[in-house]
């Protein structure tokens, strides 16, 4: 007899979390860069994708800044493809997990 195997995340996801979808204004800091205005298309405890309204560089390290929420962390980019960028706070998580887990 043989037992069913749980269902277990897509080969691809890596996410230990799921994220809510959403479309919250916020802002990206580093450097000595003015900010940048992006869209959080989805957000978890864990972290978050960002959607810009043109191409952007990113450093490794950002700050994300999310007024309406009066949320803020330090991120690390996990990866950036055409105007969206995969971000993992380092910083905010216990309150992140407050709003947004």
């Amino acid at each position: 007899m043989t037992l069913p195997i749980p269902s277990r995340l897509e080969p691809d996801e890596r996410r230990t979390q799921a994220r809510k979808e959403v479309a919250i204004a916020a802002k990206v800091g580093f450097r000595d860069q003015p900010p940048i205005a992006c869209i959080v298309r989805n957000i978890s405890a864990m972290g978050a994708m960002l959607e810009f309204a043109k191409p952007v560089e990113l450093p490794q390290v950002i700050r994300i800044i999310i007024e309406q929420e009066m949320f803020a962390a330090d991120c690390e980019v996990r990866h950036q493809a055409g105007l969206r960028a995969g971000v993992l706070f380092t910083s905010s998580r216990l309150e992140a997990m407050a709003r947004f887990g």
